[in-house]
């Protein structure tokens, strides 16, 4: 027989001829970077882990309104699969910063990290406010944040920046006094118990901390929305990439950008958001 013959038997029954090291391994070598490159690839983004309802951890489990909206995406990216891993917001930020993770979400957008590379689209918009006691509420003339809460007690969720660099510029002079925890849900804890006057974050992220602490609505009435502090938009953040490990982070960014466009053009987001909510 010959040499083309054999080849030519080679490639068509190597599932099962033995042929010698030579000619079958170099078949074999081929074939496998074909089959990988059809495989999706998975993409790693940490979120936080207690910053309900939009990304925290529910017993084992990534949940939230931000979780929700990037598996839709994954759905409509076929080239990609999504793994989340939860942490808190400082820690993952840090990780970030380092270059020790690709993407976090959903931090908002600020001047001061000016170390991160890229942001998503903005997808939703968030309302920062200030509450307070209705006791404190109703004994200060409380008209400007942070302004007219010189002597204040504020909770604080660690590592957030909600209330802006003017009220921390007043907790550096020791105007106003600050207590940090890390989840919504503590901070509620000191605002009830009367440790603290006041807490800022976002409005949805408040309602969502008093019903995981089952606040009926006679408490809840004890404390009064005093301040729109300004309007955030959550983002999927790309830090730095010192060492090279992610050179597909832009092509995959691009392409889930384009899908969340998509889906804000269709509707799909405002869908979700109201199927969470609804559940």
């Amino acid at each position: 027989m010959s040499l083309k013959s054999v080849l030519r038997n080679t490639v068509r029954f190597t599932g099962r001829a033995l042929f010698v090291g030579a000619l079958f391994l170099p078949l074999q070598a081929v074939a496998e970077p074909v089959q990988n490159s059809n495989m999706p690839r998975t993409i790693t983004l940490y979120a936080e882990d207690s910053n309900a309802p939009y990304a925290f951890l529910d017993g084992v489990s990534p949940e939230g309104i931000y979780v929700r909206i990037l598996q839709e995406a994954f759905d409509r990216l076929p080239g990609y699969q999504l793994d989340i891993v939860n942490v808190p917001f400082r820690r993952g930020m840090e990780l970030l910063k380092d270059g020790k993770i690709m993407g976090f979400f959903p931090p908002y957008a600020r001047g001061d990290r000016d170390w991160i590379e890229r942001y998503s689209i903005p997808t939703l918009r968030e309302t920062v406010v200030a509450i307070c006691s209705k006791d404190y509420a109703q004994s200060n003339d409380l008209k400007r944040f942070p302004d007219d809460f010189k002597g204040a007690r504020f909770a604080n969720n660690a590592g957030y920046g909600l209330a802006g660099p003017e009220f921390f510029d007043m907790v550096e002079t020791g105007e106003i006094t600050l207590e940090e925890a890390n989840t919504t849900a503590s901070n509620l804890r000191f605002l009830m118990a009367g440790r603290v006057d006041c807490y800022v974050n976002e409005r949805m992220a408040i309602l969502a901390g008093m019903r995981e602490l089952a606040v009926d609505k006679a408490v809840a009435r004890l404390f009064n929305e005093v301040a729109i502090i300004g309007y955030e938009f959550g983002y999927v953040a790309y830090g730095p990439d010192p060492e090279g490990k992610w050179p597909y982070r832009d092509q995959f960014a691009g392409a889930l950008d384009r899908v969340l466009s998509d889906m804000l053009a269709s509707g799909e987001i405002d869908r979700l958001v109201v199927s969470y909510f609804s559940y």
